[in-house]
């Protein structure tokens, strides 16, 4: 009576040693890689946020500069303190319903408003009728490594 070979189970220790070293060489550098990789895309999303909080500014000090309401216009940018700051009309507390998300997300916001400039960009101080202002809206967060980044939005503005 022939007998057929019994069929092998299991691993034996030499395979089952290579699987592990294997594995301990794999994964640290795995486990780096993805920390790397979470770290990108958690700087990503904060560069988004930021972005979306200095257009969101930007466009409400563009609307401002356009509309016709009282004390708001090209000329409210010339008081900068009193057109971001005041109480209830400024633009920080006009704003704040919004901005509280962001700042919730440890975002913060600067809006600086620049002196009379011409066409070219040179500084004029006095209001003729080609005249600008630079507003820059800064956004500052903090990276995954604790690094403050900031995001800036700037535009020239007009009374045109």
């Amino acid at each position: 009576m022939s007998r057929r070979p019994a069929s092998r189970r299991g691993f034996s220790l030499i395979e089952a040693v290579v699987v592990v070293l294997a594995l301990a060489i794999a994964l640290p550098t795995t486990l780096v890689w993805l920390e790397n990789a979470n770290d990108r895309r958690a700087e990503s999303v904060h560069q988004t946020r930021a972005t979306a909080l200095a257009t969101l500014v930007m466009e409400h000090v563009l609307a401002d500069v356009s509309s016709k309401s009282s004390g708001l216009g090209f000329s409210a940018l010339a008081d900068s303190a009193a057109y971001l700051d005041t109480a209830v009309t400024g633009l920080k507390a006009r704003l704040s319903p919004v901005t509280s998300l962001y700042s919730g997300m440890n975002l913060t916001y600067d809006v600086t408003i620049g002196g009379l400039v011409d066409k070219s960009n040179v500084v004029t101080g006095s209001a003729t009728q080609d005249v600008f202002r630079t507003v820059s809206v800064a956004v500052t967060y903090f990276a995954a490594d604790g690094t403050p980044r900031t995001v800036t939005v700037q535009s020239m503005v007009t009374s045109l």
